[in-house]
């Protein structure tokens, strides 16, 4: 059954998602490897930030995490780095969003060019995925939802990437 207006992520989001608006670590305890964090803003189609965006990344070795947005539209995340993959997943949901979004998160001195999902994005289009490193230890990705420099999201549901 498709989806309607009606069912999209409304303005009690948090309420729903978040313990009191704050973050929700990692499920399970950090896996051995360098911490880092992960930080960035979520964008809409105005390039307005999405102030009320919720952001999950799933690490692939040790479960996921969650953290809302706040008033500047801004998200940041604790984890420590994955060993064996070049990216983290990255999962969003926002008001007027019908289904989530799924992204990746690749760090920027990792082998992601040989990744077999980064390989069939377009090169233009490569880099909305690619993190910046703020500082030793950090990583940086702004999260655009639509227009100029969107980012690309991948259709887990059995289609093509969007």
């Amino acid at each position: 059954m498709k989806q309607t207006p009606s069912q999209t992520a409304g303005p009690f989001l948090h309420i729903g998602m978040m313990p009191e608006g704050g973050t929700v670590p990692l499920v399970s305890p950090l896996p051995s490897g360098d911490p880092i964090t992960l930080h960035g803003t979520i964008f809409d189609a105005e390039s307005a930030p999405v102030t009320d965006a919720l952001i999950e990344i799933w690490h692939p070795e040790s479960g996921w995490a969650r953290a809302p947005t706040d008033g500047q539209g801004s998200w940041r995340l604790a984890t420590t780095r994955p060993p064996t993959a070049p990216f983290v997943s990255l999962w969003i949901i926002a008001r007027g969003i019908n289904t989530a979004l799924q992204t990746r998160l690749y760090f920027p001195d990792a082998d992601w060019p040989n990744d077999p999902a980064m390989a069939k994005i377009p090169r233009a289009r490569r880099g909305t995925l690619v993190a910046s490193q703020a500082a030793a230890g950090a990583y940086h990705l702004d999260i655009r939802l639509a227009g100029e420099a969107e980012t690309v999201f991948f259709d887990l549901q059995g289609g093509d990437d969007q």
